[in-house]
């Protein structure tokens, strides 16, 4: 009977022992070593340049080093499935954009990973605004007289993309679908080269970032006829919203924000959606961020999650609407 009760008490001591041993590492600080945020594009756009101003920040207010590391490659697809299968402990994360969480599903056969299911929105970092743009040469000066100019040519003018099923490529299908007009879509690999031949006239119009087409700005070879944002851009402070040129049902955003694994904490999410939404409070940053044409946001995890989710279903319409097959 002794003995009974002597494996009892030893099961119970066992038994509190791992209580106590989990309760402790659940009660751990967070973060306790390096944390890694994982860059979708190569070193030196603009997704790498606002996740090193927005690392430095956080791995000085808490304290612990956060590690970017670039994985490009299959349209981001390469880093949002490594922190697709990552612990979710809150130390990989990823950094992505509207494309690689609600446009990609639609538009990719074999896509590794479900941006609902296999992540959770941590927070919203930036939106960098589209601008329809046009070669000087154009005799156009707004988008009303734009789209006037060639409504009546249907297939006569190009309009060009970072390649099929990006952000500029839907962003102008949607434009078309919008206000009648039908143009030929010319696909490139990477916004610059779009930039070179819009500026070349070599294509009529191009939705691309203002750091896709500063220096054809600069050089007045390149005039923005409107801005998809809701209000003015500090870089571009003459260039009129959608609104404000006449076409203000048109919304389409390219946003960053990060991801992490699904299952992650919820009160590590938390931290890491103030922090990162802290870094950029500061006026180099704020600058820096200005300069590139980008625009921080700050929502809570809540209204990100929200966002993912809606942009998921809008973007589903959008590539159906157009026309485009998933490959």
């Amino acid at each position: 009977m002794k003995q009974v009760r002597r494996g009892v008490w030893c099961s119970a001591l066992v038994a509190t022992g791992l209580l106590l041993g989990t309760s402790q590492a659940l009660g751990q600080a967070y973060p306790t070593k390096m944390m890694r945020m994982i860059v979708t594009a190569a070193p030196g756009g603009i997704t790498d340049i606002m996740t090193r101003i927005m690392s430095e920040n956080i791995s000085q207010t808490l304290g612990q080093t956060m590690y970017v590391e670039n994985r490009p490659g299959a349209g981001g697809a390469t880093a949002v499935e490594f922190v697709s299968r990552s612990a979710p402990d809150g130390y990989s994360l990823v950094i992505v954009n509207v494309g690689n969480a609600a446009i990609a599903p639609w538009v990719s056969i074999n896509l590794p990973y479900d941006p609902i299911k296999d992540l959770v929105g941590v927070a919203a970092v930036a939106e960098v605004p589209s601008l329809v743009a046009i070669p000087d040469s154009l005799p156009v000066k707004t988008l009303k007289e734009f789209i006037d100019y060639v409504k009546p040519r249907p297939g006569e003018f190009n309009y060009g993309s970072a390649g099929r099923a990006t952000m500029p490529h839907l962003a102008a299908e949607l434009l078309s679908h919008m206000t009648g007009i039908k143009m030929v879509h010319v696909p490139y690999k990477g916004a610059a080269p779009a930039g070179l031949d819009l500026a070349a006239g070599r294509i009529q119009l191009s939705l691309l970032g203002v750091g896709s087409v500063r220096s054809q700005l600069a050089a007045g070879t390149v005039r923005v006829l409107a801005v998809a944002a809701p209000r003015r851009i500090a870089a571009l402070p003459n260039a009129p919203t959608f609104a404000e040129a006449g076409l203000p049902q048109y919304d389409v955003t390219n946003w960053f924000g990060v991801l992490a694994p699904a299952g992650t904490p919820r009160e590590i999410i938390n931290m890491l959606n103030t922090h990162i939404g802290q870094s950029f409070d500061n006026p180099k940053a704020l600058q820096q961020l200005s300069d590139a044409g980008i625009v921080p946001i700050r929502e809570s995890v809540d209204q990100f999650q929200k966002r993912i989710v809606s942009d998921h279903a809008k973007w589903r319409d959008v590539v159906r609407n157009a026309g485009i097959k998933p490959e």
